[in-house]
């Protein structure tokens, strides 16, 4: 055989995500027909797709193939060179031609930061609060970053245990940092400060990433608590002083704001002396009554506005002025609706063991995503996950995605998963494809993975073959030779070769003792024919 094989280009550069194409022109040079196999090699496999596999060139012919590079768009599609072969190979002598080149695979960035805790505190006693930055590099070369941190009033010093870290495609570092205030207060009120960290990677300054977080300042002593401590000591004075007592009640909010949204319970505590019962009202309706003289209860906001608590103490026929909190009840905020933006699997078919590739994309609302029906969470950071069916045939996948409210929407789609096709028909040739009436041609066959060979041809029986052999058949008319194999899953490969009968003025006269076929007439045959 004289094969000669060559490639469009010794450099092919593509972006991951996206596809380029590679031309493989292929020249048989020699007397003979021949089917040939191309493939690639040096590359992922994954990353290739070639749509002709294997041609048939008839002796001088030159067909230009296409071979399509599509590295995804993932960390693992490691920006660089990765040199590849071309290979080009006779499924008929095993002979082959190679071309060497080089894919570029081009680098993209992806660089996310976050922080933990979102908010920390500083006391009198605690002076530093520690916070941690986790830095996630899902783009697919390396970068080294370097961190730093900053507030608009530059209130705080920030110290980084590692000021520069390396990620990797595909990494992530956490690295942790104190935060400390310039000035303390032992008297005063709260005061929140607001920071910003920026990682920046030092090689690609426009590959940058930032998080915000806050740091409470606390007083030791606020004015609020020396006055709650004034009255209580006033009231106690005040009680002792005072007997017989009257029934007093105490009423606060336990750790509730003082501000909340529409529909949001509150927690309203009461402390009551001298009482047998308290009776609460709420917004003018009573919410309570015979309650004990200290207790809880959770009020709801069901309108907007300012909602009054009030909580009035009895004892025998004497009841305590009213004890008031009031709270500002702001409308709910508006949780926009979830929504699937695209929900799309690839391939829709897939041999069995094989994985196919599930893409999705939801808008800014949705907070969390779930995959049925294994209840595999969906990383809302990518857009993509590897998928094994579990069964054979028509495998159906429901997603769920939820927003902040509980709000949910789902879309369903279906994957078949079917046996593969274990049987190959290496070489079925017939020689010559036109002969005289009465001629004869010579079939050569071989047959990989198969349970079972048939052979038929135009006017005849189906044979059963052998794996592989030769044979000659005497041709009368035109002719259409058919080889099926069938494999252990029931997978059929069939393919068919016609002959032609030359054209002559006048019928040949053929001798009755020339010639022989599969019908039991002589012939030469290698390799085992029986008919069935």
């Amino acid at each position: 055989m004289s094969l000669v094989a060559s490639i469009s280009s010794e450099s092919v550069v593509v972006e991951p995500g996206a596809t380029a194409p590679l031309t493989l022109e292929v020249e048989n040079r020699g007397e003979s027909t021949e089917n040939i196999e191309i493939g690639i090699e040096g590359v992922d496999g994954e990353w290739i797709a070639i749509p002709v596999p294997s041609v048939e060139l008839k002796p001088g012919e030159r067909q230009s193939l296409k071979v399509f590079f599509k590295p995804p768009r993932q960390s693992e599609s490691t920006a660089g060179n990765f040199p590849f072969v071309a290979k080009v190979r006779s499924l008929a002598t095993g002979d082959q031609r190679i071309a060497q080149g080089i894919l570029t695979i081009k680098p993209f960035n992806s660089i996310t930061l976050e922080l933990s805790p979102k908010k920390g505190f500083v006391t009198a006693t605690k002076t530093q609060n520690i916070f941690a930055a986790t830095v996630m590099n899902m783009g697919n070369s390396e970068h080294t970053m370097q961190l730093m941190a900053d507030d608009p009033e530059n209130s705080c010093t920030y110290e980084f245990d590692d000021e520069q870290i390396t990620v990797g495609p595909g990494q992530q570092r956490d690295v942790d940092f104190a935060v400390h205030p310039k000035k303390g207060s032992p008297l005063g009120s709260p005061r929140l400060i607001g920071f910003a960290v920026t990682a920046r990677s030092t090689t690609t300054p426009g590959v940058v990433a930032s998080s915000q977080a806050q740091l409470e300042v606390r007083p030791f002593i606020t004015p609020a608590t020396i006055i709650v401590f004034f009255i209580m000591s006033i009231l106690a004075l005040t009680v002792w002083l005072t007997q017989p007592k009257r029934p007093e009640v105490t009423l606060d909010l336990m750790m509730s704001p003082t501000r909340v949204t529409q529909g949001t319970k509150v927690t309203v505590h009461w402390v009551a002396s001298n009482a047998s019962a308290v009776k609460l009202v709420a917004g003018g309706i009573p919410i309570g009554e015979n309650l004990p003289p200290e207790g809880t209860q959770e009020v709801e906001t069901p309108l907007i506005g300012t909602l009054t608590i009030q909580a009035v103490a009895f004892r025998d026929n004497r009841q305590s002025d009213p004890a008031t909190v009031s709270i500002k009840v702001d409308a709910a905020p508006i949780i926009p609706e979830p929504k699937i933006l695209d929900l799309t699997p690839s391939p829709i078919s897939v041999n069995k063991g094989e994985k196919f590739t599930l893409t999705y994309k939801f808008d800014p609302a949705v907070t969390k995503a779930k995959l049925g029906p294994d209840n595999i969470d969906l990383d809302l950071r990518l857009n993509t996950i590897l998928i094994e069916p579990t069964k054979l045939g028509e495998n159906e996948y429901t997603v769920v995605a939820e927003n902040s409210a509980g709000k949910s929407v789902k879309r369903t789609f279906k994957v078949e998963m079917i046996e593969p096709v274990l049987v190959k028909i290496l070489k079925f040739d017939i020689s010559p494809l036109e002969v005289e009436e009465g001629g004869k041609v010579t079939m050569n066959w071989q047959v990989e993975k198969a349970s079972k060979i048939e052979f038929s041809y135009t006017g005849s029986q189906i044979y059963t073959l052998d794996a592989s052999g030769t044979t000659e058949i005497p041709i009368v008319g035109k002719t259409t030779f058919t080889l099926k194999a069938t494999d252990a899953n029931s997978k059929v490969v069939t393919k068919s070769i016609t002959v032609q009968v030359k054209k002559q003025p006048e019928p040949p006269t053929t001798d009755p003792g020339d010639g022989g076929d599969l019908r039991g007439n002589s012939g030469t045959t290698t390799g085992g024919t029986t008919g069935r």
